[in-house]
C-alpha cells in the first residue's frame, strides 16, 4: 500500500472501565473533565516510522491523559474509524483496509494530521483531551490543534496512557547533552559511551522519569550483549522530552 504517514512529535486508568455507552446520539452533549478508560492492552501490532516533526524533543502534553489508538478488535475489512462534528455529524472516517492498485490513498485528507498516524502500518495515536456525553473529543490537527470527537463505544479505538503507548515502542531518542543519564532518578550522571549505542528502549516509568537500556560490548563467551541502564526525563511539566520510533 502506499505510504501515506502523518505523525506529529511529540509521542490513568480512570474508574467506570466497564461502562457501556449508547452509539445513536446526534448531537455532543456538554463537556465534563474526567476521562472513562477502557482496559488497557499492549498491541504487538505497531507500526514503523518514527514520531517526528515540529519542535524536536519537546512537545505539549496538552493536558491529556493519554492517547487514542488502535484496538485489537480492529481486524475486519470493512471497519472503518469515524469521526464527528460538535452536532454529530460525520466528519471524516476511513479504514486501514482500502485498495491502493491506482497508487493512491482514497481516503486522503488534510486535515487530518494526528499526533501519530500511518495507514500502511495500522499505525494510528490521537490526544484525547476530554469528553462529552457519549463522545471523546480527541486533536485530529496537530498542527492547527482542530478537535473532533469519537464515539466512546467505538470498539475499534482504545484509551492507552502516554506510558503504556511509549513501553510499546521500539526505541526512543532524547537530547543526550540537555537531557542527560543518570543512574537513578535525579541522581548522579552516568559514563556512557554514546557513540557505541545503536538504539535506547523504553523500560519502566517514575514521575517524569524513564528508566531506559541499550545494548554494550558482547560477551567474551558469547555473541550475546550485555544490557545496562539508566534514566532519563521523558517529560517536563506538560512537555514531551523524548522523540520514538515504533519499529526498526
Amino acid at each position: 500500500m502506499k505510504i501515506f504517514f502523518l505523525a506529529v512529535l511529540l509521542l490513568v486508568n480512570c474508574t467506570n472501565q466497564n461502562e457501556i455507552l449508547k452509539s445513536d446520539t446526534n448531537a455532543v452533549p456538554d463537556s465534563k473533565q474526567e476521562i472513562a478508560s477502557p482496559s488497557i492492552e499492549i498491541n504487538p501490532q505497531l507500526a514503523v516510522e518514527k514520531v517526528s516533526d515540529a519542535k524536536k524533543y519537546e512537545t505539549s502534553l496538552d493536558n491529556t491523559k493519554g492517547l487514542l489508538t488502535l484496538s485489537e478488535e480492529y481486524k475486519k475489512p470493512y471497519d472503518f474509524i469515524r469521526f464527528y462534528n460538535a452536532d454529530g455529524s460525520l466528519w471524516y472516517e476511513f479504514t486501514f483496509y482500502y485498495d491502493d492498485s491506482d497508487g493512491k490513498y482514497e481516503y486522503e485528507n488534510d486535515n487530518f494530521r494526528p499526533f501519530s498516524f500511518h495507514p500502511d502500518y495500522f499505525t494510528l495515536a490521537l490526544k484525547l483531551i476530554g469528553e462529552k456525553s457519549n463522545y471523546y473529543e480527541v486533536v485530529v490537527n496537530e498542527e492547527t490543534k482542530l478537535k473532533k470527537y469519537v464515539k466512546k463505544n467505538d470498539k475499534n479505538l482504545k484509551f492507552e496512557t502516554w506510558e503504556k503507548h511509549i513501553l510499546k515502542t521500539f526505541a526512543i531518542e532524547f537530547n543526550q547533552k540537555e537531557n542527560s543519564i543518570r543512574e537513578t532518578p535525579n541522581g548522579t550522571l552516568k559514563k556512557v559511551d554514546l557513540s557505541k549505542i545503536e538504539r535506547f528502549g523504553a523500560v519502566e516509568f517514575k514521575g517524569e522519569w524513564l528508566k531506559i537500556n541499550w545494548d554494550t560490548e558482547k560477551n567474551t563467551d558469547s555473541d550475546s550483549k550485555k544490557t545496562d541502564f539508566g534514566w532519563i526525563k521523558w517529560k517536563e511539566g506538560e512537555n514531551l522530552l523524548i522523540d520514538w520510533f515504533y519499529f526498526a
